[in-house]
């Protein structure tokens, strides 16, 4: 089952029971706690469900006849995604070769890619694979075993594989940012992959929605300090804006009506 349809089905039993417990998406649907908690995550950034502890609820600004948003029609979050995506992909000069990780955010950094040429994309996603199928980019996949609840690949061979590239720029996503932590992910194995990319890249940019920070995942990527570049939206915290400034690291705030992005260094 696609993340997607998956998602969407859970969202009709919270429509018709108005909560669902995380322990009920686990067992229903034969995922783990991480990708049941990253669906709620989804389903709560298109402000169709509120999370709350040990599962979720249906969102006060929802009704039961609510269609599930889709890309055609995009919530404030995934506009604001949108932006980051196309904000990164600016960065990117012609002839550069670069690595795109996982997560919904980065595959919006594919997408504002698709009508580029002379770029290279190694990547670990399938799900920027197929935004990037048939277009003129060079595209590469790494090999490794398929996750299919995350449309990831990973493992000891991605790994391996990873560690025979070097980019001139390599793009991640984050499940967690905090001060004291740094990066961090629900999964382990994407937090090793991308670990390991930040050494074997020129430059490293983590592009990120402000409601990542603040928090911290299971499985601990990077320090902060690691990073050159942070691209997220305008709704960033003012002490996480005066945080980076302070560290040197170079952040761009953009957000959903495609304005300007600024720069704080």
């Amino acid at each position: 089952m696609l993340a997607k349809e998956r998602q969407n089905r859970i969202l009709s039993i919270i429509q018709a029971n108005n909560s669902i417990r995380i322990s009920d998406i686990i067992k229903d649907f034969r995922v783990s706690h991480e990708t049941a908690r990253r669906d709620l995550d989804t389903l709560q950034d298109q402000n169709l469900i509120t999370r709350v502890h040990g599962g979720a609820v249906l969102s006060e600004k929802n009704s039961l006849s609510q269609i599930p948003v889709t890309e055609t029609h995009p919530t404030s979050s995934m506009a604001e995604r949108i932006a980051i995506g196309k904000s990164a992909a600016s960065l990117i000069k012609e002839g550069e070769t670069v690595f795109l990780s996982v997560g919904l955010t980065v595959q919006q950094v594919a997408k504002a890619l698709r009508k580029r040429k002379n770029i290279t994309v190694l990547t670990n996603s399938v799900l920027v694979l197929n935004e990037l199928l048939n277009s003129d980019v060079q595209l590469y996949i790494l090999g490794g075993a398929v996750n299919n609840s995350e449309n990831n690949i990973e493992g000891s061979l991605a790994l391996q594989t990873l560690l025979n590239f070097y980019v001139d720029i390599a793009f991640i996503g984050a499940g967690g940012i905090s001060h004291d932590l740094g990066i961090s992910d629900y999964s382990l194995e994407v937090a090793k992959l991308n670990e390991n990319i930040i050494r074997h890249s020129k430059k490293s940019v983590l592009v990120a929605h402000s409601k990542k920070f603040g928090t911290n995942c299971l499985s601990i990527t990077c320090p902060l300090s690691s990073i050159d570049t942070i691209i997220t939206d305008t709704n960033l915290p003012v002490q996480d804006k005066n945080y980076l400034t302070e560290c040197g690291t170079e952040v761009i705030l953009v957000n959903g009506r495609q304005s300007a992005p600024s720069i704080l260094k």
